[in-house]
């Protein structure tokens, strides 16, 4: 394994424990919101608004760290049953298909946080932040998985019938 490739699965680790980090201080907010609900008759204000940017970030971050460990769902059934001859060749294309499909994804999501910074479209709810803080997630996540299916594309994971699709 070269250098660069252990220091981008160095980057997807930190962003996934980043993400389970996201997720945990969010079931111990919710948590500690019902409670003081239930006992005190007040809540944390704007948690809502948090809860919900925190679970899109987390999403984001850690999409690529999943499709690198193979723990997405994935539909082999055909894939299964072909020998490794045709399977590693078909693991290539459907990554290289992840990647075009995602690289749409990317175009359209830096894009709409382009858009969304220049004409300062704010969010205001609870908590009044700029639009394109929320969307800069997509296009990082995105960006990361790109990444990912090229290097399924040039070297598919042991065992990985299917490439990540």
């Amino acid at each position: 394994m070269t250098r660069l490739s252990k220091s981008f699965d160095a980057l997807l680790r930190a962003f996934a424990v980043l993400a389970a980090a996201i997720f945990g201080a969010t079931a111990v907010a919710i948590t500690l919101n019902v409670i003081l609900r239930n006992t005190a008759g007040t809540t944390i204000f704007g948690l809502l608004d948090v809860v919900e940017y925190g679970l899109l970030a987390a999403t984001f971050l850690a999409a690529p760290w999943v499709l690198a460990q193979s723990a997405h769902v994935a539909v082999d059934l055909v894939t299964a049953a072909l020998p490794t001859a045709v399977a590693r060749p078909l693991a290539r294309v459907t990554a290289l298909v992840g990647f075009g499909v995602s690289a749409v994804f990317l175009w359209y999501a830096v894009e709409a946080a382009m858009t969304s910074a220049a004409r300062g479209s704010m969010i205001r709810t609870a908590l009044v932040v700029p639009e394109w803080w929320a969307l800069s997630a997509a296009p990082l996540g995105f960006a990361l998985i790109c990444i990912e299916f090229l290097r399924q594309a040039a070297d598919p994971p042991a065992g990985a019938r299917t490439g990540g699709l």
